[in-house]
């Protein structure tokens, strides 16, 4: 049986049932009390009844689930506030100005307001604070979607429990990710109401190009039909344009531009374009829609960024190789051993590598040639990555002194997909670069988060062996400190974790660091000595001295100048740090503006590199030892191999990589292995006459080179294997069909193993299911605009008469602009539905008629504090009292009795001293009226010679006068002379003793001065 919460006041008890059950327990109390206090007093009897009797209560009321109940009396509104493209600027202007006005026509002392703003992500960005001016609501991330669901749960995440919450959307409702109405049940659930104030417009003049179609695959020579869906909102006309590789065709033959003038209608219009595939790899296609002014001077679009479609083409044909390298006559020799095999190459320089996924997809293979890695973006080194693990193409590196562990790729992305790992072995004794950094005040933006993230990718970039330190000067020490002491690397999470501890300080000299670092270096077991100094170029220049030695320690120095303070009208001083750089053989750069800071970290990884030389082995010419030779790649090459006299040292990788030709103490000179879907091959010597000129002159050298590119390379489709794309909304259907070429049947049972690269970089499998004869789909999401690359390997089982082969296919799916810019009006049906679901209202856009913050149908939540403790440590307390009153007899009755007579004696005590003060002024009193007395009688008043008789104080500081009454009582105590006479005195006369006097006429007299001195006390108020 459960009852509900029962209120006393603020007291609330959720299980009241508990009290209930006290009505029992006191007569049962009250019975037993009739024999167990029978021994007691009446009084003592009942006071100890009366103590039982609220122990029991108390306890119950503990076990009752007592809570202290407090109401809240504020209104808390979380705003969610749209910030996406698809609003008009103008309207979340004016919804930010709706904001405070309406702050200021209803909010109430105590009421609050959230702020959290939504795009393509949403942010809190105002927790609960005074209602009033948003100044914070610039929107963070991307603005190319709205995502109302996301914003609602986190305003529902920061609305306090201790207020009342409403919500409100401000917002054209016009969602591209999430689901607010999903969101709305949950609010609704937790009892939340929902206020919405649509923003409302309708582009009336809009052109859209829905989207340009081109066929997933094509073969080399055929002629394709590209279809372009315009979408108009009313007759208009433009000039469209199509773009192969971002290079315009002619489409109008008589026309002089290359595109051609179109006419639309209100409504969709289908074009349809042909474009003969010349060139085989992605084909990248464009289609860009200009509108031209009308009659009334107005163009007939509104949304720029909705006239644009894209559209990828993959053209089989013979397969493609690109070759980067940093010489074209280093590369000469190469490049003609692959022409002469009939493999199309095409070479580039490092600074023109490929920037994206979908250009690198172009090529079946890419070949490194001594590349350096701080040529290539972190981006571009990532999808180098992605382009062999995900799109299944192919991967060679060839050594240099600027390749490998050497050209800084340790701990590069690319460095997981090479069959070698780029730090040597621990067993492998070899000479070992020394690097110091030394750090110093930068006043730049960001000047500490650069300052570390230039630290961090330097180390990155060392092998395990190097040594590395770091010096800092200190705000807290005031001078140079080892941030890190020069030692090994290691693992690195030591000297990363020291780095991201730092506090720059402000040097006067450049003395205070390298003074400091030298010792270390002159002592330091390394082949090369290199320090990095980043500096604002404060500091003086160091003596002459300290630099002469570090050239004896043969230590280069290289310096980086970031944001250089200005001294006078003749500019920046750069010659200090170029003096250092220029005396100590090191590099010299320099930063001045803000688009250069992200090259700060490509700068300290080349410098890194410096004492990465010693990775470098070059000595007498030796031939490599074959290791194995049963890799298809191999497969016919004569053995030995010619010699070689360098190659950059490395370490074997474990796993499925292959170790082909071995160097001295074993390291890996050529190796292969499969990752992902690609392959890759690394050869740690050269390809030119530095270390393999015999090489050049071996009859195999084509063949070599020949058979371990086309082992890389990704296969092209043995089967005639096309593949379709769909698209549904923010997702991609992809459906491939398999025929034989030969006998032209389906194909069944094919094993597809594939993933798809998003815009962002990132991967994911996409598993095909067989739907029918040699059909086979998969679905993808795609609501991000950009380009979505697939690639997928495939098996094809052995048959009679043929054998096992395999085979590529790929596809690319392209947003070109996001569904945020195909909304030409609001939705305030959704708004309407949102309100009318959680009970809240659609508001009209009137501040002060619409009352954000109205009381009107909200239920005030109430606080509940549990004080089951209090009740408990009560009722402990008195059982203590009601055990003392049963077992020790305590007689209360008698204690207070004992109680009212010590307070009614101390009272007499205090009317006592108060009366013996009394009879000691009056006998003052008596004493001086007698002496004035004495003296009249005598003769008369005193000499003007002679000094006054002092007065009594107390009679000085009281003023007695008596009254009629009090005369005419004076006059009956005592015989009286005649009219205009005194009584006689009778007192006795001086040096004999006084008479007693009566008792009562004494207590009358104390009565009278008692009364005189009121009066006196009154009078002295009023005055």
């Amino acid at each position: 049986m459960s009852l509900p919460p029962f209120h006393l006041g603020p007291i609330q008890f959720d299980q009241p049932i508990w009290l209930l059950i006290a009505i029992p327990m006191w007569a049962l109390a009250i019975w037993i009390g009739r024999s167990s206090l029978s021994g007691m007093g009446t009084a003592s009897r009942r006071v100890a009844l009366v103590v039982r009797l609220l122990v029991i209560l108390l306890l119950l009321g503990a076990v009752a689930r007592p809570q202290w109940r407090q109401e809240a009396d504020t209104v808390v509104v979380s705003v969610v506030l749209d910030q996406s493209k698809s609003v008009p600027l103008a309207l979340q202007s004016r919804a930010k100005a709706y904001l405070e006005e309406a702050a200021a026509a209803s909010a109430q002392k105590g009421d609050q307001q959230a702020a959290v703003t939504v795009a393509r992500e949403a942010y809190v960005r105002a927790l609960p604070t005074t209602p009033g001016a948003m100044s914070d609501t610039e929107q963070i991330g991307d603005r190319d979607g709205t995502n109302l669901a996301e914003g609602l749960r986190l305003a529902m995440a920061v609305m306090p429990k201790t207020a009342a919450n409403t919500a409100l959307i401000i917002s054209d409702f016009n969602e591209t990710a999430g689901d607010l109405m999903a969101a709305a049940q949950a609010a609704r659930a937790a009892g939340l109401k929902i206020n919405v104030l649509p923003l409302r417009y309708k582009n009336d003049r809009e052109v859209e190009l829905e989207r340009l179609v081109a066929p997933a695959t094509a073969r080399m020579g055929e002629t394709v039909n590209l279809r372009v869906l315009l979408s108009a909102t009313r007759p208009t006309s433009g000039r469209l344009n199509v773009l192969i590789d971002g290079e315009p065709i002619k489409l109008d033959p008589d026309a002089s531009f290359t595109g051609m003038d179109v006419s639309l209608i209100a409504g969709m219009n289908p074009l349809t374009i042909p474009v003969v595939m010349s060139r085989g790899g992605a084909v990248k296609f464009e289609a860009v829609f200009d509108p031209i002014p009308e009659a009334d001077n107005k163009l007939g679009d509104t949304i720029a960024e909705n006239n644009r479609g894209e559209a990828i083409s993959f053209v089989s044909g013979q397969g493609r190789v690109l070759v980067l390298g940093s010489s074209t006559e280093e590369a000469a020799p190469l490049v003609k051993a692959l022409n002469d095999a009939r493999i199309q190459t095409e070479l580039r320089d490092l600074d023109q590598a490929p920037r994206s996924l979908v250009e690198l997809g172009a090529y079946d293979a890419v070949v490194l040639l001594n590349a350096s890695a701080y040529r290539f973006s972190q981006q571009q080194q990532e999808d180098l990555r992605t382009y062999v693990h995900d799109l299944g193409g192919g991967m060679v590196m060839i050594g240099g002194p600027d390749s490998f562990g050497a050209g800084g790729w340790i701990g590069s992305p690319l460095a997981d997909a090479l069959p070698i790992k780029l730090d040597p072995p621990q067993k492998r004794q070899m000479p070992r670069g020394a690097l110091v950094l030394m750090m110093h005040s930068c006043e730049m933006p960001n000047g500490n988060y650069w300052g570390k993230q230039t630290a961090l990718a330097a180390v990155k970039n060392l092998s395990a062996q190097d040594l590395v330190g770091v010096v800092e000067y200190g705000w807290q020490s005031g001078g140079a400190e080892w941030v890190w002491e020069l030692q090994e690397v290691g693992s690195r999470a030591g000297v990363n974790r020291a780095i991201s501890n730092m506090n720059y300080g402000d040097a006067p000299s450049f003395d205070a660091f390298m003074r400091l670092a030298i010792p270390a270096l002159e002592k330091a077991n390394a082949g090369l000595k290199h320090a990095i100094i980043i500096s604002d170029g404060d500091p003086q220049a160091p003596s002459p001295a300290l630099i002469g030695r570090y050239r004896a320690a043969k230590v280069t120095v290289s310096t980086v100048l970031v944001f250089p303070h200005y001294m006078g009208a003749s500019g920046p001083d750069f010659s200090t740090m170029r003096d250092i750089a220029e005396q100590t053989g090191g590099n010299y750069y320099q930063i001045t503006e803000d688009n250069q800071l992200k090259s700060l970290p490509e700068i300290f990884i080349k410098e890194a590199q410096t004492v990465r030389r010693a990775l470098i082995w070059e000595g007498k010419p030796f031939n490599p030892s074959a290791a194995n030779v049963a890799t298809d790649a191999m497969r016919g090459i004569p053995l030995p191999v010619p010699p070689i006299t360098g190659y950059i040292v490395t370490a074997e990788r474990e796993g499925l990589s292959q170790v082909s030709l071995r160097g001295v103490e074993n390291d890996p000179i050529l190796a292969s292995w499969q990752y992902g879907l690609g392959k890759s091959v690394a050869f740690t010597s050269d390809a030119t006459n530095r270390w393999c000129a015999a090489w050049l002159r071996w009859p195999s050298y084509r063949a070599f080179w020949e058979q371990h590119v086309r082992w890389a390379m990704r296969p092209n489709a043995s089967a005639d294997v096309r593949v379709a794309t769909e698209d549904r909304g923010d997702s991609t259907r992809i459906v491939i069909e398999a025929l034989d070429p030969g006998s032209g049947e389906r194909l069944n049972f094919l094993r597809f193993r594939g993933r798809v690269v998003d815009p962002d970089g990132g991967a994911e499998s996409v598993e095909l299911r067989q739907t029918g004869p040699g059909r086979y789909e998969g679905q993808f999401k795609s609501d991000r605009s950009g380009s979505y690359v697939l690639s997928y390997r495939y098996d094809i089982p052995a048959a009679e008469g043929t054998p096992a082969r395999e085979g590529t296919v790929q596809a690319a799916v392209t947003r070109p602009f996001a569904d945020e810019f195909r909304a030409l009006e609001d939705n305030s049906a959704l708004a309407q539905q949102i309100a009318t679901l959680t009970g809240g209202r659609v508001l009209s856009g009137d501040p002060k008629a619409d009352d954000l913050w109205t009381r009107n149908g909200l239920v005030m939540p109430v606080s509940l504090t549990s004080i089951w403790l209090w009740f408990a440590a009560i009722a402990i307390g008195t059982f203590l009292v009601d055990v003392a009153v049963r077992r020790v007899r305590i007689d209360l009755p008698a204690m207070a009795l004992a109680i009212k007579r010590g307070l009614s004696a101390r009272r007499e005590k205090k009317a006592g001293q108060q009366l013996a003060s009394l009879h000691e002024a009056r006998q003052r009193a008596q004493q001086s009226i007698a002496q004035r007395s004495a003296e009249q009688a005598s003769g008369g008043s005193p000499r003007a010679d002679e000094p006054a008789a002092p007065m009594d104080p107390s009679v000085r500081t009281a003023k007695f006068e008596a009254s009629a009454d009090e005369l005419a009582a004076a006059r009956k105590s005592g015989p009286a002379g005649a009219m205009g006479t005194q009584a006689p005195d009778t007192r006795p006369a001086p040096g004999q003793p006084q008479k007693p006097k009566d008792k009562a006429a004494e207590e009358e007299g104390i009565n009278r001065l008692l009364k005189a001195k009121k009066r006196a006390q009154d009078q002295m108020e009023q005055d």
